[in-house]
Order: C-alpha cells, then structure tokens, then sequence
C-alpha cells in the first residue's frame, strides 16, 4: 500500500484556483500538474516526511512539508503568491528534511527563496545554510572555496585537501580544478593567492544566476565521481523567469545582476543572467579590488511535450547552456608604502553544455550530457628581491657550464599563464520499475574526461628568478611550458538502485545502493590502458518505523583523481659550484657550475580514495515545518597527494685553477680533468599518495514551527567537527643544517624525521529567526552564530630523542630503532625537532549578528537593508583585540530588486 496526496492549488491573496501548477515531491520522481479548477493528485508517494514543491511561471515557489501516512490519502491545500514576501508562509532556510533528487544521503537543499532573501554575492554566502559553515562577509575579498565536512589545521592543508575533494556540479557538469597549474611545485613560487592546490574558486558563481543548490553532504550515489569529500550540485536560473534587475552595495562592494527568461515558441524558451559586481580590498588603503563579471545562457528545446515545463509527458528535451566568467584580482603598486612590488590575476573561462533527453522528465529515459571549457588563468607578481653574490648559471640542459656572477636588488617579475581545457561527457540510462513488492528507480551510466593545459606556462627572466635562495647545491628553477605537459584522461562506469518498499507492518524501507568504478588511463585518450583503477561501493539505508521518524545510514567509497601538476611536476634543477673564484674585481671573478635535472615524476601515483560513513536520524515534530536532523559522520581520505624526499647524491669536481693572480684584469682558467671529487647529497621532492585526512563529527538541526501570535520562526543548526592531518613524509629539519650537510663534505651523515599530524577542532553553532508580514511584504531574519570552539595544534614528539634515523652522503636513509637512539654513537644526531607548532592555537569563544530587513517595493520588487556582524564587539571583553577575533568587522549593505514591469508602468 502507498499514499496518495490530493488538494488544490490557491493564490494566496484572492484563494482563486490555479491550474498548469507543477506539483512535485522533493528528491523523488513523482510529479502532478494541477486541472483548471486548481485540483492535483500524487499517487504512490512514500510514507515519512516530504517536502511538495509547486511552480508555475509568474508565481514564487511553494514549499510544503507533510507527513506521509503508509496508506489512506493526504488532502493538502497548496497557496502560491507572485511575490515570496507575500506568501502565508516564508521558508528562507536549508529545510532540515532537504531532499537532494534521486539521493538517500544526508543533504542541504536551499532553494531560489532562500537564496534570494539571502543577499550573497556568491556560492559562498548561500552554503552559509549548510551546518557548520561559517558566516562570511558578503564580497570578492579572497579567494573562495568550500571543504564540507572538514576543518583547517595548523598548516590549512586539510582544508585544502578537503575542498579538492569536494565536487561541485554545474547544470549536470563537473566543474574541475585538476588542470590548474598556477604553482610551479613544492621549490616554485605561486605568484599571490589562487585557487591551485585545492578546490574550485567559488566567486566565479554569483548567487543571483542560482536557482537551487543541494549539498550532498553524507555519501552520495555512485552516479557522482571524482570526490572523496562530498557534492555541491547546482542549477542555474533557466526557463521562463520573470525579468528583474538586482543592484547591492556596501562601502567595500557594489554588484548588479539582470536576469530574465521568457516562451519563445511553444516548445522552446531561453534566459539569460548576468552580474558584474566589484570589491575593494582596503578602501582608503590602497587601490586593490577584485572584479568579476559573468554570463550565463539557457535555451530548451521540448519536444513532444505540452509545454518546456510540463514533467509528465514523454518526449525530447534538448537543454543548452552557455556561461562565461571573468575574475580579475589586481594589486597596484603603491609606490610610497611598498615601491615595486604588484600582483594580478585574471581567471576566467567559458563553457558550452548540452544535455539531450529522451523519454519522461520524470519516467524512464536515457540523458546524454556533453561540454567543453576552456579557461584562462594569468598571474603576474613583480617584487625587489636581494641576492648577494653568488655563482649563477642559466643552462637548461644538463652539463657544465662557466657561470657568472648576478648580485644586488632587481625587481623579478614572474608570470603563471594557463589555459586549462576540459571537455566532458556522460551517458545515462533511467529505467524505473516495480520488483520485489516496492519501487525501483534503475541508473546506469558511463563518464569521459579529458583536462589538459595548453597555457604558455611559468614565465620570467632566468638572470632574475622569483627565488634568490641558493645554497651551491639546489638551483634556480627555470620557466616552464604548460603546453608541453600531457594531458590526463579518466574514464568511469556506475550502476545505481533505488528500492521503496512498504512493509507489512506499515514500516517503510528505503535502500539506494550501486557501484561504480573510475579508470586513471596511463595514456592521454580513454583508448590507453589504465594506470590505476579504483571500485566504489556506495550504500544508503534509510526506516521509517512510523511516518513521523526516519533513520538513516550510510556507507561509501569514493575516488579523486590527482591534479596535472601532480602527474607531470616540474623538472627539479640542481646546480653544483666547482669553481667560486671572487677577487674584488669583478672582471677575475670565475664561476663553474654543473648543472643536474632530475625528474621527480612518480609513475605510481593514482587516486586518492575516501571512506564515508555516517547514521543519523530525521523527527517531523508533529507541526508544520517543525524538524529535528541529526546526523554523526565519519570521512577518511588515504592517498592524498603530498610531496615526499627521495635522497640520492651527485658528484661534485674540484678544479685547480691557472693564472690566477689577482691584478690582472682577466679571469682564471680551470684545470682538466678535476684534481678531486666527493658526494653532494640532494633530496627530490616526489609526489606521493601520502596525505591521510579523517573527519568526524556530529551535525544538527532543528525546525521549529512559526509562532503565529508574533508570525515568527526559529531555526537552530549547528556541527562539531574534528579533522586529522597526518603522512609519513620525511622532514631534514630546518633549511640552514640540511644546506650545511650539503656543502660541508666533512659532516657525513644528518638525521632525519618521519611525518606530522595536524589537527583541527570547530564546533560553531547558528540561530536564525524569520519574522514575517505578508499583508506589508515584510521579512525580517536575524542570524546569531556562536563560535563554541576553535583549536589547531600540531602533534608530535620535539625533544633529541624524536629522529628517525640519519642519511648519508650518498643519498642513504638509515632507520634507527627508538631503543638504540641513546647510544653514544649517535651523540651528533640528537637534536630537537623544530618547526611543530605544538601549542594549540584557540582563539576565545566568539559570536556575530546578521540582520537583514526587506520589503516589497514596486508591486513585485524588494528592498533589503543588511547588516554583517551588527553588533560588532559588543559584550566582548576588553582583553580580546580584533586581530584574535575570529569574525570580521561590521559591514552594512543596501539591496534593490525590481522587476522590468515598475519601468513599463511608468512607477
């Protein structure tokens, strides 16, 4: 037995009926059109609590949470208004029993409600509804990325490795970093803050072309790949949308966005979004901002259908989407505070996608999906560096060579210019039916990758590199072509099965498990064989004992592919001195060098894999809206890519040299072959799958139903989190004593440490209020979050007995057992290990307001006041100086939305 759900569809304010009302139920392909009287009806919907959306063109949409009987029928009474701040009832929060389509795993759904009342610039400002993310303030200060479920660390590397990990879909294509290559390598400079080493730069997405985000925070169906974190799945604004023109601003940010969609034809309808928003970095300071300007299009084309929205009829469904970006970050000079140095960077791309359906929105079909990006990313920095004077050589080839001498302070300028390219392409099959007494929802699919860099790569002068420490040993790197690299080709093949039964003591049983398995090809096309191959389990179970109560767990296996950079790093040069001669005249001065170039390509370096878990539970507390959602996880990451030291050594000549007296105006000359030769010792630093990540924690959030007498609605969410860092790399220690080791042939051996382990610890909680009076079009929302606690530490034993072994000058690690590390022999080893920050670093316990009031203007339009942090520092005490807080300073903004129809009409 199932349920059915009837009812009528009203608008809000005059209770007339309204037909050609989609009517759908949250995360599940069950979909209705309401009749010309208003009246709808949803057949075999699962018991438990679910969420009805209704839309149609013109009016906001309608949110509604019921709860399901096992059988019998639910008449429920749906109103929509035109305009959101008019409705009966304001939903402006992630709802605590979202349902992300088609997934079992514990998600955040926010939808164009909440993401319009939210006044955010960008993805970031809307994942604030997501538990445990913190609040930010609206702009383009920095760069922005996202790392769900995961915490920073001392170093900030988890959260870096986090957000690599966390996928982000846009319009049903994988957004990738894999090809950014915006750092040259652990002995390369990346040039000013960017977005390479971990996830997508988030300001790229404003938030006024989102329609609906769903944050796929548990373990997602194995129809998602390249993730170890969780899924971020987006949907832009598309269709028919009534046309508006949006413009924010607050001292430090103005923004301005115009979207519209309208019918072009009875099958067809296209939009079009576009925003322009600027932030300066320090007003008053410097002349620093960030721009960013985007474009996105929409055109569908339905075939055999009643109209492009109508879900229910089968057909074809050809969806085009265009979207273009720009970020460009700039940091003149100020040639007063800090003459010449600047930065610049200008990231951005653009993206044509097609997806073609053939069959039912919401029936069985097949959904081909293919695109093709190309990005640009340019980065420039210029400073004044010093080097002293030091032997230098510009060979790129290995041998040796007669250097020369480059000394005093020159401005180095250094360029990063990349051109990523991603093309993409899936095929997926939907095929639901009725097995074993229930419903099957059937998905079986195939994805192809392909991401290279045809970028003019790493760029500067040789004579004046962006780096100036030389030791004798390590060189200089040199520039780089990204166009030379090759590119990286993944392949993956998925299976995926939903099953709802109902059982026959009215339980209800909800199973959705698949598997599915990513190809890491050793070749550049998907034709080449497979250099690492990775199967991934995922299962999600979810009871309903009685149709209040939902439980809920889940387990998965999950693969990130390593970055470009990773597969193909940057040649690691080493330049040897045998001759150094420098009398005061610099034309005797004579320099011989000998230059090596090793490799440090890893040919076994694969996937990176995570392990999800997590079981929680879901209460529909008896009233409208009213929830409860707890959920405790546990993510490990193995195989993170780090660098690792892999010791060998090289031999370094000594010439004797001839006519070498001072005074006479000419340089030596050097003597063959070499009166004598020793071992240098040199460390390559190799990628490695050695970076291990474990997150656990417990989230939570609670719906409580509005206080009609003050027409008010609290929402408490909230998530503690604990994230570990750790690898068994190898640290030499500081610089100066491994360089020392290098050059000093008479030290013969130095000691050497295994890994680190960092760890992170946040526990924040959030409060929002929602004050509403639809008669005025008035909403007030107010959000409180309270950092409870904050501490990153780094683990690990310092004193001279904490060294692992010791290398030799011929490039030899030697592990020496802990019982043995005593013994007089190795009196010249013990030393303390430096550079663990192993005093927590906790600020105190703080908190901030969001305020935000917006009303109706213009008939259809909205005004919104913002407030960020309102009351900045009130009730701290004196003691805690703003640069130990952990929220930034008061910042207060303006919103003006209007639609195009207050111009036509003269208003």
């Amino acid at each position: 037995p199932r349920a059915t759900i009837t009812g009528r569809v009203v608008e809000a304010t005059t209770g007339q009926p309204l037909g050609a009302v989609t009517i759908a139920v949250e995360g599940l392909p069950l979909a209705s059109l309401s009749d010309s009287t208003g009246h709808y009806q949803l057949s075999s919907v699962p018991p438990g609590p679910q969420v009805l959306q209704a839309r149609r063109l013109g009016f906001a949409l309608a949110r509604v949470p019921v709860t399901v009987p096992s059988s019998g029928s639910l008449a429920i009474e749906i109103a929509m208004a035109t305009v959101a701040l008019r409705m009966t009832e304001v939903h402006v929060t992630a709802d605590a029993n979202g349902r992300a389509r088609g997934e079992l795993g514990s998600a955040s759904v926010i939808t164009r409600e909440a993401i319009a009342n939210q006044g955010a610039s960008s993805l970031a400002g809307i994942l604030e509804f997501v538990p445990g993310v913190p609040l930010q303030p609206p702009g383009l200060d920095a760069v922005q990325q996202v790392a769900l479920r995961a915490v920073p660390t001392t170093s900030g590397s988890a959260d870096r490795l986090a957000a690599f990990g966390t996928l982000i879909i846009l319009d049903g294509v994988p957004l990738s970093n894999n090809a950014n290559l915006q750092t040259a390598g652990p002995r390369g400079e990346i040039v000013q803050p960017t977005a390479a080493g971990g996830g997508i730069d988030i300001r790229r997405i404003p938030a006024a072309a989102l329609e609906r985000v769903e944050v796929i925070r548990g373990v997602p169906s194995a129809r998602y790949g390249d993730l170890t974190q969780g899924a971020i799945v987006i949907d832009t604004r598309a269709g028919v949308v009534a046309p508006e023109i949006v413009g924010r601003y607050d001292p430090r940010t103005a923004e301005g966005s115009i979207a519209g969609g309208r019918t072009l034809a009875v099958a067809q309808n296209a939009s079009l979004t576009t925003d322009l928003a600027r932030t300066q970095l320090a007003p008053g300071v410097s002349d620093a901002d960030v721009w960013r300007a985007t474009v996105n299009g929409a055109h569908r084309l339905a075939l055999g259908y009643g109209s492009p929205d109508d879900a229910v009829a089968p057909g074809i469904v050809f969806d085009t989407r265009a979207s273009l970006y720009q970020v460009y970050q700039n940091q003149p000079e100020q040639p007063d505070v800090h003459p010449g140095i600047s930065s610049s960077d200008r990231s951005g791309g653009i993206r044509l996608a097609e997806r073609a359906r053939f069959g039912g929105l919401v029936d069985r079909h097949i959904e081909v999906t293919a695109s093709v990006e190309r990005e640009w990313q340019n980065t420039e920095s210029t400073q004044p560096l010093l080097r002293g004077a030091e032997p230098f050589t510009d060979l790129l080839v290995p041998g040796r060579s007669t250097g020369h001498f480059v000394q005093g302070v020159y401005p180095a300028t250094a360029r990063l210019d990349g051109a990523p390219w991603h093309i993409y392409t899936r095929f997926e099959g939907v095929l639901p039916a009725a097995r074993l007494g229930g419903d099957n929802t059937l998905r079986v699919g195939a994805e192809f990758r392909r991401e290279w860099n045809a970028g003019p790569g790493y760029q500067f002068n040789i004579e004046f590199p962006p780096q100036v420490a030389f030791n004798g040993v390590n060189g200089y790197d040199r520039p780089r072509r990204y166009d030379a690299i090759p590119p990286v080709a993944t392949s993956a093949a998925y299976v995926d099965d939903r099953f709802t039964r109902v059982l026959p003591n009215g339980m209800a049983l909800d199973v959705q498990a698949g598997l599915r398995a990513d190809v890491l090809h050793s070749g550049t096309w998907w034709t080449s064989g497979a250099r690492d191959v990775v199967l991934q389990p995922r299962v999600n179970v979810q009871l309903s004992p009685v149709p209040s109560v939902r439980l809920r767990a889940g387990w998965g296996r999950t693969a990130k592919t390593p970055a470009l950079g990773d597969l193909y790093p940057a040649p690691q040069y080493y330049d040897v001195v045998n001759v150094n001669w420098y009398p005061p005249n610099a034309a005797e001065r004579l320099a011989v060098l000998t230059t090596s170039i090793k490799d440090p390509t890893n040919p076994g370096l694969g996937f990176a894999v995570g392990n999800k878990a997590e079981a929680g539970f879901e209460v529909d507390l008896g009233r409208r809206g009213a929830a409860l959602s707890v959920v405790a996880f546990v993510d490990g990451t193995t195989g993170g890519v780090g660098y690792d030291v892999q010791p060998t050594f090289l031999l370094r000549e000594h010439f004797a040299l001839r006519d070498s007296t001072v005074g006479t105006g000419r340089p030596p000359q050097y003597v063959t072959p070499a009166q004598a030769v020793d071992t240098v010792p040199i460390f390559i630093d190799r990628p490695r799958n050695l970076q291990r990540i474990e997150n656990r924690g417990v989230e939570w959030t609670l719906s409580l139903p509005e206080i009609q007498r003050i027409r008010t609605h609290f929402e408490l969410q909230g998530a503690w989190t604990v994230s570990r860092l750790s690898n068994d790399a190898v640290d030499l220690g500081q610089p100066p004593s491994v360089s020392n080791f290098q050059l000093d042939s008479l030290v013969k051996r130095a000691p050497y440490w295994k890994g680190t382990v960092e760890r992170g610890e946040r526990a924040l909680t959030t409060a929002r209020f929602i004050h509403h009076q639809p008669a005025l079009g008035l909403v007030i929302t107010g959000t409180v979050q309270y950092f409870i606690r904050e501490n990153t530490v780094q683990e690990g034993v310092t004193d001279t007995l904490a060294w692992a072994g010791y290398v030799t000058r011929t490039g030899t690690f030697v592990p020496v057992p802990a019982e043995r590390r005593g013994q007089a022999q190795y009196a010249d080893l013990r030393r303390q290990r430096v550079g663990l920050l192993t005093v927590p670093a906790s600020p105190a316990p703080d908190w901030m307001l969001n305020l935000q009031v917006a009303k109706t203007v213009f008939g259809e339009g909205r005004l919104a006041f913002q407030a960020f942090n309102a009351l900045d520092r009130l009730g701290q005490p004196a003691t805690i100086s703003r640069a130990s807080r952990i929220f930034q300073p008061a910042r207060f903004g303006v919103e003006l939305t209007l639609p195009t129809s207050a111009f036509g009409s003269g208003r």
